[in-house]
């Protein structure tokens, strides 16, 4: 018999689980609900209410109490118990999250970048993965310089990612290239200056004004052999075994379902190519108001995964020679930390700030 990893599960999810587990008896339902409606501590009243011998109850309030959700406190002879609004409000969040399906997450996804597409040039720089919600310094922690790479077009440039993919994916000439999340085409135009114009590239992305803004960028720069295809990176528009390489930009940890999605770049790569994707990885687990804060960023890190996991993944899929290309910390500023910490919490955080990295990772399908 197989051991169960736990190394692989969020502290959200196991958190999750542990509360959920403490409410798997219809009794305890009842009691939080009793405790709920009175609005207020009780000491007594439970064996009326309830219906259940003292010693059950007792035995109930215990697994309620182990898993967080309630507190107990002696009040003269008697334990009176309250519901932990901290630890009750938490798990409400937890449910409303993991109750969103796939496509509800995608919508979300697919309207921030709606809006970013439609800003103009001078408002999307600062956007860096979210609309009007970054300080001023997040541009230049995410994003990296793409102005020195051939082929770049700062119109192209919304500012959205957190590497250089195309840099390190080894593009020759004649490739065909695919870039997933290609945005309005920053990183299919500098593949494309590598690939040149006996290559072919092609950007796929699932937002309708992405796709429009790339192909426009395309016309104005007279790009006959890039292509931009409306399309989900879980359900990729493009034949099996076409390309040379894959390259993606802080797209992944977008994807609601990663293996399926690191599945289909196995599936469209050719035996032999390779991929180059910069992402957003965790290396270790960030307090939960820091979440809140990390979540400014568009779901770069809210949807981002422990760095092991992510790249189990990769090497589930089929992948070989996994290597990281490059890895780099992101330090959340204090401006926006402020908006979420006090100066101690501030303090602690910065004691062991490098939790979420940046990287670029590189694997190969096998011939």
């Amino acid at each position: 018999m197989g051991t169960t990893r736990t190394d692989i599960y969020t502290r959200q999810q196991k958190d999750l689980a542990t509360m959920l587990k403490a409410l798997g008896h219809p009794a305890r339902i009842a009691i939080l609900q009793y405790i709920i409606s009175q609005q207020a501590c009780i000491c007594n009243h439970l064996v009326h209410e309830i219906g259940l011998a003292q010693p059950t109850i007792s035995q109930h309030l215990k697994e309620l109490k182990n898993a967080g959700i309630i507190k107990g406190n002696v009040e003269g002879t008697s334990i009176c118990y309250c519901i932990d609004e901290k630890v009750w409000n938490r798990l409400k969040k937890l449910l409303e999250v993991f109750m969103q399906t796939n496509e509800q997450k995608k919508e979300i996804v697919k309207q921030k970048y709606s809006e970013i597409a439609l800003q103009n040039s001078v408002s999307h720089t600062a956007s860096c993965c979210c609309q009007g919600c970054c300080s001023p310094a997040v541009y230049n922690i995410m994003s990296e310089e793409y102005d020195k790479l051939q082929g770049y077009n700062k119109e192209a440039d919304l500012g959205l990612g957190c590497g250089l993919p195309t840099q390190f994916a080894k593009i020759k000439k004649g490739d065909t290239v695919v870039d997933l999340g290609s945005g309005a085409g920053n990183d299919c135009f500098v593949a494309r200056a590598e690939t040149s114009e006996n290559g072919k590239v092609i950007g796929i992305d699932f937002t309708e004004a992405m796709i429009q803004k790339a192909r426009e960028n395309a016309v104005k720069l007279g790009y006959h052999n890039v292509e931009f295809r409306y399309g989900d990176i879980e359900k990729i528009p493009i034949i099996d075994n076409l390309a040379d390489v894959v390259v993606s930009n802080c797209v992944m940890n977008l994807v609601p379902d990663k293996q399926k999605a690191f599945g289909e770049v196995y599936r469209i790569l050719k035996p032999g190519g390779h991929f180059s994707i910069s992402d957003i990885v965790l290396a270790g687990e960030l307090p939960e108001k820091i979440m809140n804060a990390a979540e400014m960023y568009a779901g770069c890190v809210a949807g981002a995964l422990q760095k092991d996991t992510y790249l189990n993944i990769i090497r589930e899929a089929g992948f070989t020679n996994i290597t990281l290309q490059k890895e780099k910390a992101i330090i959340i500023p204090d401006d926006l930390l402020g908006n979420y910490l006090d100066e101690d919490e501030i303090n602690t955080y910065k004691a062991h700030p490098y939790i979420i990295f940046s990287i670029t990772v590189y694997a190969e399908k096998p011939l």
